[in-house]
């Protein structure tokens, strides 16, 4: 699969997730509005990704993969692990440090805590370089004689699948919430046939 093909697969994803979870009625308490909100924002930057490197856009495009994580995260610790108390101080304005917010989740497989720290170790330095206008950026636009946006298809393609994984498990945690059983098994279908895009 290309580039563009992982493109084409990452908007019926998306196509297919928002049906899903556009209209859904939750509960309404701080937490799980919090934490929707938080998931919602982090499916809009997934969207914007793909604009982005549709538009050949790709820094802006990899700037945006450190808040789709860190979005995510948060709305994952608001849903299952913050305490009463920290749902209401962070609707306030004050949310404790990312450390803390992945010490919190932990990193059991079955709570999703594992692949979250996976990704956090794997990739955060170079998320907030790519967010903030470091050497990822530069590296990628010193050519021999120019100066121009120099991403390798490979990373671009990697950026599409990461985005489609966190598409997926949002939609997860959304249809969890609303106890759809139908649609996490629809959901299951639809992984078998979007394995070369996740």
């Amino acid at each position: 699969m290309n580039l563009s093909e992982s493109l084409k697969s990452a908007k019926e994803i998306s196509f297919w997730l928002h049906h899903k979870v556009g209209e859904i009625d939750i509960p309404n308490r701080k937490r799980e509005v919090a934490a929707v909100s938080l998931f919602q924002q982090a499916l809009d930057i997934t969207d914007a990704i793909v604009l982005l490197l549709e538009s050949s856009l790709p820094g802006p495009a990899l700037a945006l993969v450190r808040p789709m994580h860190e979005g995510y995260v948060r709305a994952v610790w608001l849903l299952n692990h913050a305490s009463d108390d920290s749902v209401d101080k962070f609707i306030c304005g004050k949310c404790p440090n990312f450390k803390t917010l992945l010490e919190e989740i932990g990193d059991a497989p079955e709570t999703g805590g594992y692949w979250i720290k996976a990704m956090t170790e794997m990739n955060l330095k170079d998320f907030h370089g790519l967010t903030h206008g470091g050497m990822e950026h530069v590296v990628r636009r010193m050519v021999d004689d120019s100066i121009e946006p120099n991403y390798t298809e490979s990373e671009l393609f990697n950026v599409v699948k990461a985005r489609n994984q966190y598409c997926i498990n949002i939609v997860v945690y959304l249809l969890t919430l609303i106890e759809n059983e139908s649609g996490l098994e629809e959901l299951n279908q639809k992984r078998r046939e979007w394995q070369n895009a996740l």
